[in-house]
């Protein structure tokens, strides 16, 4: 899934899947946009800036990591992330209405 700025997104603690999260991805930073040195390659592929929406017990700004792994953390947690649809795709393949 790639993400770009601007995109909305839920997140989904692994470990509490209950919780969902909804924000906006705000920029996609590099480890060196991050400040971080050579050996962080090995473990970091992106820095997600986002905004959280309703902000509840956190700040409502924030950073995922994608991993080299291809897993996605959010203050160390393991997270899912979803991209919302923005676009309603009628069965002719169409796009319709936009979503508010």
């Amino acid at each position: 899934m790639l993400l770009e700025s601007g995109d909305r997104i839920e997140l989904f603690f692994e470990d509490d899947p209950a919780t969902t999260i909804r924000a906006t991805v705000g920029r996609l930073l590099s480890d060196r946009d991050e400040g971080m040195g050579i050996e962080v390659e090995d473990y970091a592929a992106c820095w997600i800036e986002i905004t959280v929406d309703e902000p509840s017990g956190i700040d409502a700004k924030q950073v995922v990591l994608l991993g080299t792994d291809f897993q996605y953390r959010l203050n160390g947690r393991r997270v899912t992330v979803r991209k919302k649809q923005d676009w309603l795709v009628r069965s002719s393949g169409v796009p319709g209405m936009r979503r508010n």
